[in-house]
């Protein structure tokens, strides 16, 4: 599965990012659409099966060439996926100013309303290669779930259980939601034929 995201900066690529590195894919942020058939042509050749990119106005003007490289990624790929973020301008200019970070076509020359602007403009013909979603009124969690759906996530995929076994002399585990307290329990341990074995050992697991 490739998920290509692109849109206006300040409109969420970071959350939609975050979703897919949680999900398992390999993620890489600002590439140059020229590199993406090499970049999925080695990723796929290491092994790996699920990638985002994210492709925006960051790249200058090889982003121009996005929609031909689209193309040509849905010939190489079974599953290309295009999600293309937007926000009002408004918005766009409120985010930025509670983050306090530069617009990256902003200088002392460009407001940050002329730079989202010349950003929207530039960006006009990638907005029509896929899924288009405004985030103005979406809250990061609300845009988290809709990503998920947008790449079809099992329900289940999100959650991640880890049993570790410790002693109490060792101190319990920093990182434990439940601690369960089984020293009442008969302890293999101090069975002569059980003791040089683990809990991965038949024997131990019929104890």
């Amino acid at each position: 599965q490739l998920v290509l995201i692109s849109g206006l900066s300040g409109s969420g690529k970071s959350v939609a990012l975050n979703v897919m590195e949680d999900s398992g894919h390999y993620v890489v942020d600002n590439l140059p659409s020229a590199l993406l058939p090499q970049l999925v042509t080695h990723l796929r050749g290491a092994g790996y099966q699920r990638i985002a990119v994210a492709v925006d106005v960051r790249s200058g003007s090889s982003i121009a060439a996005l929609p031909r490289q689209v193309e040509a990624l849905r010939a190489m790929v079974g599953d290309v996926r295009f999600l293309f973020l937007d926000a009002r301008d408004e918005t766009l200019i409120a985010r930025f100013s509670e983050t306090r970070r530069s617009h990256p076509l902003a200088d002392e020359r460009v407001t940050l309303a002329e730079a989202i602007a010349k950003e929207r403009e530039t960006l006009e013909r990638v907005a029509e290669l896929g899924h288009r979603v405004d985030t103005s009124d979406l809250p990061s969690n609300a845009l988290r779930a809709w990503v998920k759906d947008f790449i079809r996530l099992d329900a289940t995929s999100g959650l991640t259980l880890l049993f570790e076994s410790f002693g109490f002399k060792h101190g319990v585990p920093l990182d434990a939601d439940f601690v369960f307290d089984v020293r009442c329990l008969p302890n293999p341990h101090y069975e002569k034929q059980l003791a040089p074995l683990t809990g991965r050992d038949a024997p131990v697991d019929t104890f």
